[in-house]
């Protein structure tokens, strides 16, 4: 009878670990100053990244090699928790659709560089795919997101059956061609060629 009990304990524990939540547990802090997830992002996991941020509500996308994918998600403090949908096609005219959840922390280097850092996973799961971290390019903006383009007023979305869960950007995204980051200074510039890969974390395509 205590065999059958330990074991059925361990049962329970199992089943209670493979059911568990799929949010991340991670702590929320505060905003940096000037801090905004609006802007052009390289990636060493998934390329250029172009994300388009309207109050708390941030949407974008990334294109890499064959993968192309859409992200849409809501900042809580310095964190953005988000979903994604990507299209990858590795036989042409036979493309793989995939979903899952995600987040961004984002944080200011020394240098004054932006950077996000997070992770992502598939399904309702933000954690358990891989780490997906970027690197904000200077005196870039996003010129898409999200199949729309930024300061066209166009807020149309994409194929591929994304499901924005009711998303409404209030009849379209537009920058009015003055887009105020809060005061932002670049500190110089980027030259478009010097990228401080080596602050990121994981490095390789997963």
């Amino acid at each position: 009878m205590r065999m059958r009990s330990t074991v059925l304990s361990a049962l329970l524990v199992t089943l209670a670990a493979a059911c568990g939540g799929g949010s991340a547990n991670i702590r929320i802090g505060t905003m940096p100053p000037g801090g905004t997830f609006h802007g052009v992002w390289q990636s060493p996991q998934y390329g250029e990244m172009h994300m388009c941020q309207t109050g708390s509500q941030v949407v974008g996308d990334y294109v890499k090699n064959e993968r192309q994918g859409r992200i849409q998600g809501t900042i809580q403090g310095d964190v953005l928790r988000f979903q994604w949908e990507e299209e990858r096609e590795m036989v042409v005219g036979r493309p793989q659709i995939t979903r899952g959840r995600g987040y961004f922390r984002i944080e200011q280097a020394e240098n004054d560089d932006w950077y996000i850092r997070g992770e992502w996973g598939h399904d309702d799961s933000e954690t358990g795919g891989g780490p997906w971290n970027g690197v904000k390019l200077r005196r870039r903006d996003p010129t898409r997101c999200a199949g729309s383009t930024a300061g066209s007023g166009s807020s149309s979305g994409g194929s591929g059956g994304y499901d924005d869960g009711g998303y409404d950007d209030g009849g379209g995204y537009d920058d009015g061609g003055g887009y105020d980051d809060g005061g932002y200074d670049d500190g110089g510039g980027y030259d478009g060629e010097d990228v401080d890969t080596d602050e990121l974390e994981g490095l390789d395509e997963i």
